[in-house]
């Protein structure tokens, strides 16, 4: 990330709006950030992370105390910040939460935060994040550091520089891992973890299955089913009992069948026997019937007879309705034309009539287009009165607002306020000339903290030397009989090394000692004969002792030389205090500073006064410019109001002279009665001419009506004669068919009821047919199939059969279940065998997945606690170790060098990526949080250098190309200060752009660019200087 530009306002010390464009560094890659302090150095950085991620860079400095003092009421807090990553340019812009003065009215308003991203495309900024959450995962991917890994590796933030150096292999995993995305080891490690617990499972998922099988076999319980051999033997020994219960069933089932024979045989023949019984008694109860059979057979033919005549009647009594009919339609007809004729003629006689109106009518008519002429006058005098009166309503109502009271009021009410304004600036005026001390005296404070904290490390570090001394002392006496113990193990093995060469004595052989064949008296083993583990255990002991005490002696040395350089310090920060202050002396110390604190309450309590003054006078400011508008506003109404009461004096009379010229040219000025007049006229002829139009129209619907029903009468005169002529017809043909029977009318017309039954009588005789017929046919075929049949000579009582098939299905049951038995054992074993073979190259899977799931998350097969990902780093930090210690090696002399630990630690704790210290004067290593605050500085550096360096030289990594660093230069010696700038300017070629903010005067003649700081009584101000 490269800045490009920063825009803040009403931030921390910052009042007006500051734009710092990092282009005016031309090819400077190095600059100052210089200024007095509590001047606005650090906002500076301040303002870059806020904006990026919406909080300040240190712990101390929260995002509610970021708006500054010095802002009015209506200026709102805001950072605008643009950089660049690669060709890529992005801008952040964002607001804190605040409280500002509202657009209306008096008094503030809380104003949410807000925040946009932008990208710059084709030359424009395009909007890419609006939303908290967006615009936090937005910058995280462009910048690829949270805010904690940011300000470890990028912004080093004042007091808090050593935390990149001091970091655990957790902390310092998890920001490696962000800086060189080695997500695709992690994910490995994942994958593989997956594949082993998945195929461990699957083992465990198989035994499980395997158990469930094998107890699911069918087996005696004396002996147990444990392994597959034993369902194979069980399988085995099943067939010779199945055969044995074979022969059994099959001998049951032929005795069943044959008593199912016999048992058939019986009911063949009795029910032979009885159908012929029921076929004879419902032939008997059909032949009872014959004779009702046979009348009804004689009253259908005789009935079947009379169908034809019977249809003439029929059509007879047909045409006689339908004559009937017509002759009532042509009785209604006369009657309908006759009471159409009357209507037309009413309608004809009202019509006339109003014929006869047309000449009165016409009269009406020429009157009312009279009337119609003058009232175009009556309008308009009618329009000119209404004027009139409105113009008189204006006149008065403008005439009781002329008065000048308001207007005096307000110009009373102006004054008051600029006068209370004048004595409110004047109190503020007098407030900040107070003021004016406060950043001296915060000054003097923060030099009287720095003094007390520098008094506190002294005393630490004292105690700490105490408490090594102390220490040794204990370790030259652990040292000292770890040496002595050693040395008697020694001589006791010494003594006993003849017995270790006895086993070598062979008899009338030479001794490998002496060369005698003769061996008297041999070597025997002394009653303590320490072993080489002892002895080895022993000589660890002591140099474990002697390493420790090494190591407290450098440590003790390092102390020392940190108390000299805090003594130094103190030196120093009294000179300065002494300079600042003339009553100060390091026994009135705590006095001074509470004497200084006591001001700064003071002047705490008068700053929150003087804002509040400030925020009276911007609302007294703001009322009064509402009262100089109203007032305006109330002089330029009066002025309107004279000019509008001339301006209707004026109107007024020229209406009245329209209206008195307009009434002499009408005959009457009684426009109401006038109006009446021409109402009634307009009524009458409208009246008349609806009344023409309806009369009109009900005369020609009458004639038509009329004309309609004498066509329809005619018409039914015609179709009655002709329906006359058809009926005597009909009847001629009636008659001549009862003729043709030779039988009265009369008679026929009582045979017509026995007409309407003959359906049922056929249907009767159709079923006494068909009874007969069934009942005869039943009869025969039982007569003929009980001759055929033969009665059995044997018999089985239903006691026997039943005992018979119940041992059948018993038997038949057995041998089924023994079959299903079997059967689920032959596939149990298949399942089984299938199973076994599968676990087998299961457990091949587990033992290869285990050793690759250990070598890669750290387990007991692989180095424990490191993980595949955690191995990679390593050797990524080793790489930014040799970075590192190019420079800090330089830096120190030659004394310090940073190193990792290695896999080797053992404990349940995350391992190798932790860092130490090897210290060349006492050549043992020691935790980075010993050095002084000098060499922590430099070490942070040399690190946060290093890394940048490793960064860059991968492909797609992060870029890198900025470091800012605050403070820390001043705890460094005249030398290790050189040698540090040496550092930092060969970094120039590399084009990275490294920003320092310190106080140390050597840097400012050393850096040619600065950003200097300016501060001022009403806030500071900032600008790029090269010099």
């Amino acid at each position: 990330m490269k800045p490009i530009s920063l825009t803040i306002e009403a931030f921390g010390p910052y009042r007006d709006s500051v734009t710092l464009d990092f282009n005016e560094l031309q090819d400077h890659s190095m600059f100052l950030i210089a200024g007095p302090t509590g001047a606005g150095k650090t906002s500076i950085l301040d303002a870059m992370v806020y904006a990026l991620y919406g909080e300040p860079s240190g712990e101390v400095r929260k995002t509610d105390a970021i708006r500054s003092d010095f802002a009015e009421p209506h200026r709102m807090t805001r950072v605008d910040f643009s950089f660049a990553i690669g060709d890529a340019q992005y801008r952040v812009e964002r607001l804190p939460k605040q409280m500002v003065a509202k657009k209306r009215g008096t008094g503030m308003r809380e104003q949410n935060a807000s925040a946009t991203v932008y990208e710059k495309k084709d030359g424009e900024w395009k909007v890419i994040a609006t939303s908290a959450a967006a615009i936090r995962d937005t910058i995280q991917q462009i910048i690829g550091f949270r805010k904690d890994q940011f300000l470890q590796v990028v912004l080093l933030p004042q007091g808090e520089f050593r935390k990149l150096l001091v970091a655990s292999t957790s902390e310092r995993e998890e920001l490696l891992h962000t800086l060189f995305r080695t997500e695709l080891y992690r994910k490995l490690q994942e994958a593989l973890k997956t594949a082993y617990d998945e195929a461990k499972a699957g083992i465990e998922e198989k035994l499980t299955k395997q158990t469930a099988f094998i107890q699911s076999i069918p087996h005696d319980g004396a002996t147990p089913m444990v392994t597959i051999e034993h369902v194979r033997e069980l399988l085995a020994n099943r067939g010779s009992h199945r055969d044995a219960l074979a022969i059994e069933r099959d001998e049951a089932v032929t005795a069943v069948e044959q008593f199912n024979v016999l048992r058939s045989q019986w009911s063949l023949y009795n029910q032979a026997q009885q159908s012929l019984t029921e076929a004879t008694s419902k032939l008997d109860l059909v032949k009872t019937r014959e004779t009702e059979r046979v009348n009804l057979s004689e009253k259908v033919q005789f009935l079947n007879s009379l169908a034809p005549t019977h249809e003439f009647y029929k059509q007879y009594i047909e045409k006689q309705a339908v004559l009937k009919t017509l002759e009532q339609a042509l009785s209604d007809a006369e009657e309908r034309v006759k009471l159409a004729t009357q209507h037309e003629a009413k309608c004809l006689e009202v019509y006339s009539g109003l014929e006869g109106q047309a000449e009165s009518i016409q009269a009406k008519r020429t009157t009312l287009a009279q009337f119609q002429q003058q009232a175009e006058k009556f309008d308009e005098l009618d329009v000119l009165k209404k004027e009139f009166s409105t113009l008189h309503s204006s006149l008065e109502e403008l005439d009781s607002k002329k008065s000048e009271d308001a207007l005096v009021k307000q110009r009373e009410l102006v004054k008051t306020l600029e006068a209370d304004l004048e004595a409110l600036r004047k109190q503020l005026q007098d407030n900040n000339k107070f003021l004016e001390d406060t950043p001296i005296i915060q000054e003097q404070l923060n030099d009287l903290h720095r003094y007390s904290e520098l008094l506190e490390e002294i005393s630490k570090v004292q105690k700490e030397i105490d408490d090594k001394s102390k220490m040794l002392a204990s370790l030259d006496e652990t040292v000292q009989v770890a040496k002595v113990h050693l040395e008697r193990l020694e001589h006791l093995m010494q003594e006993g090394r003849a017995f270790e060469l006895v086993h070598l004595v062979v008899d009338n052989e030479p001794c490998p000692v002496c060369g005698s064949t003769d061996h008297p008296q041999l070597a025997a083993k002394p009653e303590i004969y320490p072993t080489k583990d002892e002895i080895e255990k022993a000589r660890t002991a002591r140099d474990v002792a002697l390493q420790k005490q090494a190591s407290e002696v450098g440590q003790q040395k390092t102390l020392l030389t940190r108390l000299g350089e805090l003594t130094k310090q103190v030196d120093a920060q009294v000179s300065t205090l002494k300079l600042s202050m003339d009553d100060f002396s390091e026994k009135n110390f705590a006095s001074v500073q509470q004497d200084l604190l006591a001001k700064m309450e003071q002047l705490t309590a008068l700053r929150g006064k003087s804002e509040l003054l400030s925020k009276t006078i911007a609302d007294k400011e703001h009322n009064l410019k509402v009262a100089r508008d109203k007032l305006a506003t109330l002089e330029i109404a009066h002025n309107e109001l004279l000019k509008n009461l001339h301006d209707l004096e004026i109107r007024i009379s020229s209406v009245q002279a329209n209206i008195d010229a307009l009434s002499k040219t009408l005959p009457t000025t009684d426009i109401v009665a006038w109006q009446k007049q021409l109402e009634s006229l307009d009524s009458d002829i409208t009246a008349y001419d609806e009344q023409v139009k309806v009369g009109k129209t009900n005369l020609d619907a009458a004639r038509e009506q009329l004309n309609a029903k004498r066509g329809r009468l005619e018409t039914l005169s015609s179709q009655v004669k002709e329906e006359t002529k058809n009926l005597n017809l009909m009847y001629k043909n009636y008659t001549k068919s009862l003729q043709a029977i030779s039988l009265a009318e009369d008679d026929f017309v009582e045979a017509l009821r026995d007409i309407k039954e003959i359906e049922n009588y056929r249907t009767q005789l159709h079923a006494l047919d068909e009874d007969f017929n069934k009942a005869q046919a039943v009869y025969d075929a039982a007569l003929k199939a009980s001759e055929t049949v033969v009665k059995p000579s044997d018999t089985v009582s239903d006691e026997i059969y039943t005992t018979a098939v119940e041992h059948r299905d018993t038997l038949v049951g057995n041998l089924v279940a023994w079959d299903k038995e079997t059967k689920h054992i032959e596939t149990t074993l298949i399942s089984l065998e299938a199973l076994e073979a599968a676990m087998g190259e299961a457990r091949e899977k587990v033992k290869f997945l285990s050793r690759l799931n250990d070598l890669a998350n750290g387990g007991e097969q692989g180095f424990k606690n490191v993980t595949f990902e955690r191995y990679v780093l390593g050797a990524i930090l080793d790489e930014v170790v040799y970075a590192a210690n190019l420079r800090l090696q330089k830096m120190s002399r030659n004394r310090y060098s940073l190193e990792r630990s290695d896999y080797t630690g053992g404990g349940r704790g995350k391992q190798g990526l932790d860092l130490a210290v090897m210290d060349a004067f006492t050549g043992q290593s020691r935790p980075a949080n010993t050095l002084s605050g000098g060499e922590t500085f430099l070490a942070s550096m040399a690190l946060a250098l290093g890394l940048a360096d490793v960064i860059q030289s991968y492909a797609g990594g992060i870029h890198m190309d900025t470091m800012f660093i605050d403070e820390g230069f001043g705890t460094l010696d005249p030398d290790t200060l050189e040698l540090a700038m040496e550092t930092l300017v060969q970094l120039q070629s590399s084009g990275r752009l490294i920003g320092m903010i310190s106080h140390v005067p050597e840097l400012k003649s050393r850096i040619p660019a600065h950003l200097e700081v300016i501060r001022g009584d009403d806030g500071s101000t900032a600008k790029f200087v090269i010099n």
